[in-house]
């Protein structure tokens, strides 16, 4: 098999001076992008995640917190109470109204929640169903619904539903609407199931998913190829199977394409659970990724994919966090107004716990997860989470964070008449996190096929997408950009020599 041009393996002062020129022009590209990142910060505002402080809420009784919505300037506070031999609970009993104004908490009256037809309802759900337990708020559109688990099944649920305001105010609408309350999609892909049309027979058999990668489950083992060859059985990636005996048919395969990346799903013959493994054409290399099961979706402009625990980017790069949440579900994504960061909300039905993944479309990494048991998002960007105890207290511990995930983040008025000001936030963001995607292929060590094909069309997609690129007042990012794109397109050609 005659190797690709790109695959082709550049030596001696060639290769290094083309690798030169590119690092000094990637350089060059990355203290501009620098200084525009700067003036777009004073231009418009920046909110770095932060730590503001630590307080304590405090309850009536004795209490175990299971969620908390903002309302406004307020939050509802939610959790589950013995309260011995009493027979009829209150309201009260399971929900507390605070105040939060400069990073405090003060305990405000719950008039507002009780409604006769409410308090009316209240009662009877914990007088019909004995094992009530609170476990969710959720803002689904203009709503608010208020969760309750009424048996031991995960789905024996009944809800209230209000009607929510931009500024935090309730309208109590019915207990009826137990069908509204559900989660979105939780793989934002399509699936597609192996035929026997994929099947390629030899020695070897195994499925072709669009030409592009092969797998098969027989002879004792799971394996993935990256060659269309049924003479041999090795490839670049194997895991043992439960049973060795097994055909291909036996077995049950999916894949979905996510640009340069291939998920698969795998059942091999008379095993439980699904494996899921995930495959990069950039790096040609394939991981396991149970953490897709449950919940996978995708990063903006086309990133990659995000789960629970990790990401996996289109350029190869991956992380996974080391945590022991698991059977979590996607539940919502919150973007900041100026396009850069993004909030990706997953849950667990069973334990009520969340995790919060920041991504940054710029630096193109997630800050450390937030794991906690309940959060409020504010309007003006302020975030609050607990994480619950075991035991019931009065006293319970919330964190206060500053984020960018503000509705309300405008730019500078004085700075109206500027050029960044007219481009808007949004289309620089764009642009610095093109850059950055590009700063990240040239900076990689390993050289992988078409790297330098990924090079030129990077850059020349920058060069033609962004109407300032050439601007000085928007510091030039052509000039760097047409020296990596020339550099990346002399390397090609080098390729193409060692080649012939």
């Amino acid at each position: 098999m005659t190797d690709s041009p790109e695959q082709t393996e550049l030596t001696g002062g060639a290769y290094e001076i083309i690798r030169r020129r590119l690092q000094t022009h990637g350089t060059a590209l990355r203290e501009q992008v620098e200084k525009l990142n700067a003036a777009r910060q004073e231009v418009f505002g920046g909110v770095q995640t932060a730590l503001m402080g630590t307080e304590r809420v405090l309850t009536d009784n004795n209490c175990v917190p299971r969620d908390m919505v903002a309302l406004g300037s307020h939050f509802l506070f939610g959790y589950n109470v013995q309260l011995g031999l009493r027979k009829e609970m209150q309201p009260s009993d399971v929900f507390s109204l605070f105040h939060f104004e400069e990073n405090s908490f003060t305990e405000a009256p719950l008039d507002s929640l009780l409604t006769p037809e409410f308090t009316r309802d209240f009662k009877e759900l914990y007088t019909y169903y004995k094992d009530t337990r609170f476990v969710k708020f959720a803002v689904i559109g203009p709503h608010l619904f208020m969760t309750f688990r009424v048996g031991k099944e995960i789905d024996n649920i009944k809800c209230f539903k209000w009607a929510l305001s931009p500024e935090g105010d309730l309208r109590y609408l019915d207990n009826r609407s137990d069908h509204e309350y559900k989660f979105p999609p939780q793989h934002e892909f399509e699936w597609i199931d192996a035929t026997r049309d994929m099947q390629r027979n030899g020695a070897f058999p195994h499925i072709s998913f669009e030409d592009r990668i092969f797998v098969e489950t027989t002879g004792g083992d799971l394996t993935i190829k990256i060659d269309d060859n049924t003479e041999t059985g090795e490839g670049i990636y194997s895991e043992p199977v439960e049973n060795a005996d097994q055909t291909l048919d036996d077995a049950e395969f999916s894949f979905a394409a996510v640009g340069n990346l291939i998920l698969m799903r795998i059942l091999p013959y008379r095993e439980e659970k699904p494996r899921y493994i995930v495959y990069s054409e950039k790096v040609r290399e394939a991981r396991r990724m149970d953490a897709i099961a449950g919940a996978c979706v995708l990063l903006p402009e086309d990133h990659g994919i995000i789960f629970s625990n990790g990401y996996y980017l289109q350029t190869g790069e991956y992380k996974e966090f080391d945590s022991g949440l698991t059977d979590m579900l996607f539940e919502r994504r919150i973007a900041s107004p100026n396009g850069e960061d993004f909030l990706y909300v997953f849950y667990n039905r069973q334990s009520g716990a969340y995790v919060l993944l920041s991504y940054n479309i710029i630096e193109q990494r997630v800050e450390t997860p937030f794991e906690c048991n309940g959060f409020s998002l504010f309007r003006n960007g302020k975030l609050i989470y607990f994480k619950a105890q075991e035991e019931p207290s009065k006293s319970h511990v919330v964190q206060i964070w500053k984020t960018p995930y503000a509705e309300d983040l405008k730019g500078n008025a004085d700075q109206a008449d500027s050029l960044l000001f007219k481009i808007g936030n949004r289309d620089i963001v764009r642009c610095m996190a093109g850059c950055g995607t590009l700063m990240g292929l040239i900076g990689r060590e390993d050289s992988y096929a078409n790297l330098y094909v990924d090079i030129v069309r990077q850059a020349t997609d920058l060069l033609d997408s962004f109407f300032w690129i050439r601007d000085p007042e928007a510091f030039n990012l052509g000039e760097p950009l047409d020296g990596i794109r020339d550099a990346a397109s002399s390397a090609i050609a080098e390729y193409e020599k060692v080649s012939q």
